[in-house]
């Protein structure tokens, strides 16, 4: 509701709204001033109405969450491109305070209509969230709602089926330009580790003497212990007669890059590095492993989460029940 009041020669507006920062401003004329009124009342009832003061708009909010709470994050840098792209959008000139649902869900029909998959708009409606909950548990923004949890979030597709064969894996390794490609693949195949643990392996990590690896600063923030198998030992204890810190001198992205290439190389579709992983998981399953010994290696925390990386094959799943009703 606005209200006016004469002070200096000039009428002072001042308009207060649930769920909005208090606006003011002043005119010579009172004419012109309920104007004014009027237009800002209507904006602020269409949700159009943008602030002259940034300080509160969701764009700074967005750039001090880049500043402050990015760099507590594991890998912050995927974030950080995300934020930037956020901003571009209309909702990051809204404020803070007056960001309801149906502007979340344009932002996600925007993002879909984009192309982008779902659980892209998954990450970016995640950023969002977080954001609503540090403003209003340590920016000062209290009484806020989060409306991001209020909106439909898109289905996430099924998860990938794709399982290489020992065929498969002989061919991409036959087909890669990198020596470290190979060693990488079966340490991969052999260990469920992810690309990024396996390029930061140190030598201090494994105890050659006990066969076991120590992964450490994981996707979890929990150490966990690995078994060495025969081949990963024996590819371990080849690097570290060469290097002297870290087993593999490459980054994580080259990694994937240079698989990338040999599987197109080798005409195999719908396969990234990452499929070792759940490759990995599924044979594990296979050779008889139970669920926690499986949990222990992988790291996950639930058996929602290991069912996603688990793809029995039709062939293991019919011989099992044969054994079993023959028993």
């Amino acid at each position: 509701m606005a209200s006016f009041r004469k002070r200096n020669r000039k009428w002072q507006v001042r308009i207060q709204r649930q769920d909005y920062p208090a606006v003011a401003k002043s005119f010579v004329d009172l004419k012109v001033a309920k104007q004014w009124a009027l237009k800002t009342e209507s904006e602020m009832e269409r949700g159009i109405f943008m602030y002259a003061n940034p300080s509160g708009q969701l764009s700074q909010c967005l750039q001090r969450y880049q500043q402050d709470i990015l760099p507590t994050k594991k890998n912050p840098n995927a974030d950080w491109y995300r934020i930037n792209r956020l901003c571009q959008y209309p909702i990051a000139r809204k404020h803070i305070k007056s960001i309801k649902s149906h502007d979340v869900a344009e932002l996600r029909d925007t993002l879909i209509k984009e192309n982008k998959s779902a659980n892209t708009i998954r990450l970016y409606l995640a950023i969002l969230s977080h954001l609503f909950t540090i403003a209003r548990t340590e920016w000062g923004y209290e009484g806020i709602n989060n409306p991001v949890l209020r909106i439909r979030k898109p289905r996430l597709p099924q998860s990938r089926d794709t399982r290489l064969s020992d065929d498969d894996i002989h061919l991409i390794c036959r087909n890669s330009h990198s020596k470290l490609l190979p060693l990488l693949i079966h340490v991969a195949l052999d260990t469920a580790m992810r690309v990024s643990e396996i390029v930061n392996l140190k030598v201090i990590d494994c105890d050659f003497k006990e066969r076991m690896i120590t992964v450490r600063n994981t996707k979890n923030y929990h150490d966990r212990c690995i078994p060495m198998t025969k081949k990963v030992y024996k590819i371990l204890m080849h690097q570290q007669r060469l290097q002297t810190e870290k087993f593999f001198h490459i980054t994580a992205h080259g990694v994937s890059i240079a698989f990338y290439r040999a599987c197109k190389r080798a005409g195999i579709p719908n396969a990234s590095f990452h499929t070792l992983r759940h490759e990995a998981i599924s044979r594990l399953f296979e050779k008889g492993l139970q669920y926690m010994d499986i949990a222990t290696i992988s790291g996950h925390k639930s058996l929602s989460m290991l069912q996603r990386y688990t793809h029995l094959n039709f062939k293991y799943l019919r011989d099992q029940l044969d054994q079993k009703l023959s028993i």
